[in-house]
């Protein structure tokens, strides 16, 4: 229709202002970020129908997980490394290497991240989508809420631009401050998107496109910029203020300066229990974006197990808690989560220190 033309044409626009250059199609869906990655995997079936694997690079979500079983496909785990000079997990492309070179007449793609909560960093997207050029392999990039981060625009527009990216997608409401289920798929090719679009079949709602086109058209260009910026800004600040909590209670903050949304801070001061408790807690007092990780967790989703699930990495770690500054998000809330981990985070350990006392005495 003229309204999803209109709407697809804004958001390149913006993609565009937004430094993102190389791109050249872009296409909204009536669903969200999971189910856009599993239609584009099984609009790329055609291709190879012979494939029965997708490659996933380790990130501890479901969705984009249960994308790949979604499309049809087995997934094969490759697990994180550690930075040698930092705390961020990201990609290990020697052993995706070995495993394009072992089972590439198998495998129909690479599914990578680049948007992730800490201590999880951004794939090396261009090296990854290098690796995928060489045994001829689609390479779909997940990218749920990057948009925001210049890391992650920076990264997957300089390897589509060398022709190393397939498509990547990203949710509407998270990058656009619309209502949730909509996405949005773009590609470095006119073409790919085109066969991507002829895929899909019969008509859905439009209203992720309706409400998209408003509010760009009520934001306008510099509107929506100033949005961004403003992440940008916030997010330094609660950096700035993270590091000054940290050494007020003996606490560190992980180092992973390629995640410009998420932070994560130690919680070894704090007995196991009292770990979790803090997470609910804050959950009570309406932070509802804080997690708490701790290490030793199994999960096992569709046959797979995962060791130390929700930290996107079977190494050993030590507990955290992950906040995050995404767009929306005012100073005063900025001031409001810190000064409330602060708060609760003194009380239990206050607490945890007289039982312990008290069992001492006893």
């Amino acid at each position: 229709s003229m309204l999803a033309r209109i709407a697809n044409s804004l958001t390149s626009d913006i993609i565009e202002s937004l430094g993102m250059g190389n791109v050249r199609g872009t296409l909204i869906l009536p669903f969200a970020t999971g189910m856009s990655l599993a239609f584009c995997l099984s609009s790329w079936r055609r291709n190879k129908p012979n494939a029965k694997y997708v490659v996933f690079l380790r990130i501890d979500q479901l969705s984009c997980f249960k994308a790949i079983f979604v499309a049809g496909y087995e997934p094969i785990i490759i697990d994180c490394v550690r930075d040698e000079d930092r705390d961020t997990l990201t990609t290990d492309i020697d052993g995706l290497t070995r495993v394009l070179k072992e089972k590439h007449d198998k495998i129909l793609a690479v599914l990578s991240t680049t948007s992730c909560f800490a201590p999880r960093g951004p794939d090396d997207v261009e090296a990854v989508g290098e690796v995928c050029s060489r045994y001829r392999i689609k390479h779909l990039v997940n990218n749920a809420y990057g948009l925001q981060s210049r890391e992650c625009r920076r990264r997957i527009d300089m390897a589509g631009g060398k022709g190393h990216v397939d498509a990547f997608v990203q949710s509407l409401d998270k990058n656009f401050l619309v209502p949730v289920g909509g996405s949005l798929i773009a590609t470095f090719d006119e073409e790919a998107i085109d066969a991507i679009a002829q895929f899909y079949p019969g008509r859905a709602s439009l209203v992720p496109s309706r409400d998209l086109m408003i509010t760009l058209l009520h934001l306008g260009r510099n509107g929506f910029m100033n949005i961004y910026q403003r992440q940008t800004e916030l997010f330094e600040l609660l950096v700035k203020k993270t590091n000054e909590l940290a050494s007020t209670i003996s606490e560190r903050v992980l180092q992973t300066p390629t995640n410009l949304t998420s932070i994560a801070i130690t919680l070894t001061g704090l007995p196991a229990d009292e770990q979790t408790l803090l997470g609910s807690i804050l959950f009570d007092r309406g932070i509802t974006g804080a997690r708490v990780v701790c290490p030793g967790i199994k999960k096992c989703i569709l046959g797979h197990e995962f060791f130390n699930y929700g930290s996107h990495s079977s190494k050993d770690q030590p507990p955290y808690l992950n906040i995050a500054c995404a767009i929306g998000m005012s100073r005063e809330e900025v001031d409001i989560l810190i000064e409330t981990i602060r708060k609760e985070y003194s009380e239990l350990r206050a607490k945890a220190r007289r039982r312990s006392i008290v069992r001492g005495s006893e």
